[in-house]
């Protein structure tokens, strides 16, 4: 009889994630991580320490293959800074109208599942700051290509976009009406000059 086959880290981690996703950190029971990994307890403490060090490890992953590993990235070298700011709200769009994938953010759904220890939190807030940081970057070329309306702060101005970020996939996570969600978006890219159009 052949051995069962021996989970890397990756896979491990994913399949962690799908349960954390679906179901919210604190509903997930240790035997929901030792079924959907076949793993034992032993084993997952052993690689992992506890539940909340998998968790982060999850988390770790989710935005490193997500936010810092290809999105950010690929819209940060778009020329057009306005279309990178664009294109950000208009693939969280997409995002957020899809079934495919469990619904909202798992670092958003993480900050409201209210279960969460400091560290995890501490680990949240860091990576949804790149998002920030991003969208501040990406209007401060705007500004200097004179790209945004006069007198716009780059700075201030990212921090409402990135408020209506979450917005967004929190709403994705309560109510995720199509149509509310784009208004929405729009509304935040307007004074700005922007639009989804833009990016189409």
């Amino acid at each position: 009889m052949s051995r069962p086959r021996v989970l890397n880290d990756d896979e491990l981690l994913d399949r962690a994630r799908d349960i954390f996703w679906r179901q919210g950190y604190a509903a997930t029971s240790l035997r929901d991580l030792t079924e959907a990994t076949s793993l034992s307890a032993a084993a997952l403490y052993n690689r992992f320490h506890d539940k909340a060090g998998l968790f982060r490890e999850v988390l770790r992953r989710y935005a490193d293959t997500g936010l810092s590993g290809t999105f950010l990235p690929r819209l940060a070298a778009l020329p057009n800074p306005a279309d990178a700011v664009v294109g950000l709200f208009a693939e969280l769009l997409a995002l957020s109208c899809s079934t495919d994938t469990p619904s909202g953010c798992l670092l958003i759904n993480t900050a409201l599942d209210g279960a969460a220890d400091t560290a995890t939190l501490d680990l949240v807030r860091e990576r949804l700051g790149e998002v920030e940081a991003f969208l501040r970057a990406q209007l401060e070329r705007a500004k200097k290509a004179g790209l945004l309306p006069p007198g716009t702060e780059p700075a201030l101005a990212a921090e409402g976009l990135f408020g209506a970020v979450l917005a967004l996939r929190v709403l994705a996570r309560l109510d995720p009406d199509p149509v509310r969600l784009r208004r929405l978006v729009k509304a935040a890219l307007t004074p700005l000059g922007l639009s989804l159009e833009q990016g189409a």
